[in-house]
Order: structure tokens, then sequence, then C-alpha cells
């Protein structure tokens, strides 16, 4: 049986963690300012506008090492060709591959896809708890953490490298260098995310992540943030 990550966390490191993670305020003042934002600058994709789990399980395999905007031009073709589980189990990886080459990556994606499939045809649909997900093939924790949130509305984070980055730089760097075994990082992005509506939590920091908070050249002098952000602060007066 697998044991999450976080719950092997020693009382004394436990501790360290709290001491790190910002006030409720600072947390609040962070969501407020991102919520604003989200408001006029959301994106739109197929796949949030469904509760499918399916098209949803679909889109988040192929969103991996891609961009959602590749991703958008193709899952509505993949979806009409391959309609179900059923439909996937039932052809052969290069026909599958032949759809979704313009992703990139597409044997890789084709097998993942083709044993997940076959998976779930045997189990008869998609788990509904963490551990049951994440022992399909192709579904780890970020993927578990979508599915729980859109279909199940936990308050689970979305947290990838692009999440990660933009709390780290706000709140301040994890200490390791895997997002997953982070335990700094793993609670701050689910306080960070506690919230009824979690789903819009998550995707106005994915969306935020993506126009301004960029890995390579963040768009500082746009960011609502801007104000009380770390990483802003340190650039600012490196320049002096």
């Amino acid at each position: 049986m697998k044991r999450s990550r976080t719950s092997l966390i020693s009382q004394e490191k436990k501790e360290q963690i709290c001491n790190r993670l910002p006030r409720p305020r600072q947390v609040h003042w962070f969501r407020q300012k991102l919520n604003k934002w989200f408001s006029k600058n959301r994106r739109s994709f197929p796949w949030r506008a469904s509760t499918d789990a399916y098209v949803i399980c679909i889109a988040e395999v192929f969103l991996q090492q891609t961009t959602a905007s590749k991703v958008a031009e193709i899952i509505g073709q993949f979806t009409e060709k391959f309609p179900s589980w059923d439909a996937i189990a039932g052809a052969t990886t290069e026909e599958i591959e032949t759809t979704i080459h313009p992703l990139g990556l597409f044997r890789r994606r084709a097998q993942t896809l083709h044993q997940l499939a076959n998976a779930l045809v045997i189990r008869g649909g998609l788990p509904h708890t963490r551990q049951g997900l994440e022992n399909l093939p192709g579904i780890g924790q970020y993927i578990a953490n979508v599915l729980l949130v859109v279909l199940q509305q936990k308050r689970e984070p979305f947290l990838d490298v692009n999440m990660s980055r933009v709390l780290e730089r706000f709140f301040g760097p994890r200490e390791m260098a895997d997002i997953r075994d982070d335990p700094y990082l793993q609670v701050l992005a689910r306080k960070v995310v506690n919230v009824k509506d979690a789903l819009s939590a998550n995707w106005m920091i994915l969306d935020f992540a993506a126009i301004i908070c960029q890995k390579r050249r963040p768009r500082c002098p746009d960011c609502p943030l801007l104000q009380r952000c770390q990483y802003a602060r340190k650039s600012i007066i490196s320049t002096y």
C-alpha cells in the first residue's frame, strides 16, 4: 500500500515547515490579488468546460510536457476518433500515434494511453481514491489531484513546475529538487488552494504562471503581486 510522501515527515520537520509557512492574511492577499487578475485574464480550453472524466483524463495526459494551445488543437479530433477507453484499448498504438503526432513524444504518449485504457476497461472505470488513481499507468500525483478536484470537488493543488514557480517566487523556495517530495511546497500549495472553489484557485495560478510569471522572462512590471513578491524584490535590488 502506497503512503503519501508527506505522511512520512518527522515531527521536527513538521514544526520547521509550520514556521516557514506564510500567515493566513498573506495567503489571503495573494489569492485576492490573483483572483481579481484571473477574472479578466482566465484562459479558455475545451477540457475546462467539461465534467467528463474521460475528456479530462485525456487532456491531462496530453498536457504533460506540451503547451495547452497544442492540446486544444488536437483533443477534439482525438476524442472524436477515440470516444471512450474501449476505443483506445481496441486500437493499435500506431493508430493512436498518428492522431497525436503533432503533440510530440507521440510514441510514449500512445503507449501510456493504451496501457491506461486497458487497465480501465478491465476494472470498469476510474477509481475514486488517490491510491487507486496513482496505481494506474500514467497517472501520477498531479493528474490524480486534477481528477479529485474536478470530479469530487476535493481541495488539492495542481502542483507542477508552473505552480511551484509562482509559489516559490512569492512565498519562498522549496528545499528538495523533486516537487512531489518537498513537504514545504506540498503543504503550502494545499494551504493556498484550500477554498470552496479549489478548481478556480488552481486555474488562476496556472494561468498566471503562463501569462505573467513565466520561467525565463517574467512580466514583473505587469504583476499584481509585485508589491510583496520576494523574487521581484531581489530582482530589483540586483539591477542596482
